[in-house]
């Protein structure tokens, strides 16, 4: 199972349509794809660390670094992004007005969206803006 972070931007029901769910793990395709990776999802900040990074590590293969050593690094810094995606996701997120407002654990993001909203729904549910309030104590 995955660990989902469910961010919305106000507690008003109409803002729930717009959620956001962040997998909180490795992203594949973040390693693979990362400059498409990080454009897609509008990380320009992002995208530009990137392509400084990868053109320093070109200028530095062609002096004094070996090729090895080069494909070694380039390798590291797509492990770290791939290890960062859902980090640099929810800071964007959180600069654009976004708030935690649950942790979900599912097999996949449709059933993360299906416990979440099932559990708005159920009786036992806070009301929206309500989130993280602790249950009363039972002692």
């Amino acid at each position: 199972m995955a660990i989902y972070a469910v961010h919305i931007q106000d507690s008003e029901l109409e803002s729930l349509g717009e959620a956001a769910f962040v997998r909180q793990a490795f992203d594949w395709r973040a390693f693979w794809f990362g400059p498409l990776w990080l454009a897609w999802h509008g990380l320009l900040a992002g995208l530009i660390a990137w392509t400084a990074a990868y053109a320093a590590l070109i200028a530095a293969s062609r002096s004094f670094l070996s090729a090895t050593a080069a494909i070694a690094i380039a390798l590291a810094l797509q492990i770290l992004l791939g290890l960062e995606a859902a980090a640099l996701r929810e800071a964007k997120l959180s600069r654009q007005g976004y708030r935690l407002a649950e942790i979900i654990s599912a097999g996949s993001r449709d059933e993360a969206e299906a416990r979440f909203f099932h559990e708005l729904q159920s009786p036992r549910a806070a009301p929206a803006g309500d989130y993280f309030v602790p249950p009363a104590a039972n002692s």
